[in-house]
């Protein structure tokens, strides 16, 4: 199984038609791109905006939508309660701080539900430290540095 369809299946509801239609690709299109492009991504022995650029040249996806497509895919699945495994690795490999998850090791059982994300040292849930470790420019906003680290502009 893919990096992409653990991802999935980690975030049960994620939808690939929204994704598309919010970077004016097809759900197919969003699907073959991100097996091809989020097991690269989280590699960090990858350049990342070289993988992009490979795939674009291997799919026809123009790199601007593919440097979209990913923070929408990694927004959506956060607001779908993913995190840790295959999540994890994908924002590791983009330097988002979080450890990369063993692809052999077996998936995680999910988290019981709370109200809210535990709180870490400081008051700040797990997401919002990765989220301030992804935000390099201090911003608020760690989804512009995702697509900058992907050489979207």
């Amino acid at each position: 199984m893919s990096l992409f369809d653990q991802l999935l299946q980690q975030a049960q509801g994620l939808d690939l038609g929204a994704v598309a239609q919010r970077v004016g690709l097809t759900p197919e299109q969003v699907a073959a791109a991100g097996r091809a492009l989020l097991p690269q991504i989280a590699d960090p022995n990858v350049d990342n905006h070289q993988a992009t650029a490979e795939v674009a040249a291997q799919t026809g996806i123009d790199h601007s939508q593919l440097s979209a497509m990913v923070p929408a895919i990694l927004e959506q699945a956060r607001h779908l309660g993913a995190s840790g495994g295959p999540f994890a690795s994908v924002l590791a490999g983009l330097g988002g701080g979080a450890t990369p998850a063993d692809p052999n090791a077996a998936p995680a059982a999910p988290a019981a539900p709370t109200a809210a994300a535990p709180a870490a040292a400081g008051g700040e849930s797990m997401f919002d430290r990765l989220k301030h470790a992804v935000d390099q420019d201090g911003d608020g906003n760690p989804l512009n540095d995702i697509m900058n680290k992907l050489g979207g502009h």
